[in-house]
């Protein structure tokens, strides 16, 4: 059985393409659903969502943390960032939708970013996963290293990988 076989039996679901539109769309969904939040409930709700329970508990005067003039700063700088990547996110999402040349200059890039991230959160869940914090914030970063694992990198990376494949046939 090939894969022009299936191609043409799935009415083309199976194209490569289709990793990334998926992979990209539900990255676009989560920003286009955080980043709102970040902005209308501010620094004070913002914080608070990214400590655990217990550090809110152990040091209550935590969140208080957040009137503080190098908090405000560090918000102002965050949000900076946030609002830059979600101005990446509606282009590049606009681009692979109208124009979809474009889609291998992006998912290069998104490949690189979350092989990044892999290795970012592979260090933060090998330092926390034997230490004695909350297994809350265990179980969160194990959940972000796995989507990064087993969801986003294997459809951009596949989606690399099979571009390269198709360039190489080429030549």
């Amino acid at each position: 059985m090939s894969f022009a076989f299936l191609h043409d039996m799935m009415g083309g679901l199976l194209v490569k393409e289709s990793l990334v539109y998926t992979a990209f769309t539900v990255d676009a969904l989560n920003t286009f659903v955080t980043f709102p939040m970040f902005v209308t409930k501010g620094p004070k709700w913002g914080i608070s969502v990214l400590l655990s329970t217990k550090e809110k508990e152990e040091d209550p005067r935590i969140l208080e943390d957040v009137n503080r003039k190098s908090f405000e700063k560090i918000w102002d700088l965050f949000m900076v960032a946030y609002e830059g990547y979600f101005g990446f996110t509606v282009s590049t999402l606009v681009c692979i939708y109208k124009v979809p040349e474009t889609i291998p200059i992006f998912s290069y890039s998104l490949f690189a970013l979350y092989l990044y991230k892999l290795k970012y959160l592979w260090t933060k869940y090998s330092s926390v996963k034997h230490g004695k914090g909350n297994d809350y914030h265990k179980m969160e970063t194990k959940m972000k290293l796995d989507s990064v694992l087993y969801f986003f990198l294997p459809c951009y990376g596949g989606y690399c990988g099979m571009h390269l494949l198709e360039l190489f046939r080429r030549e």
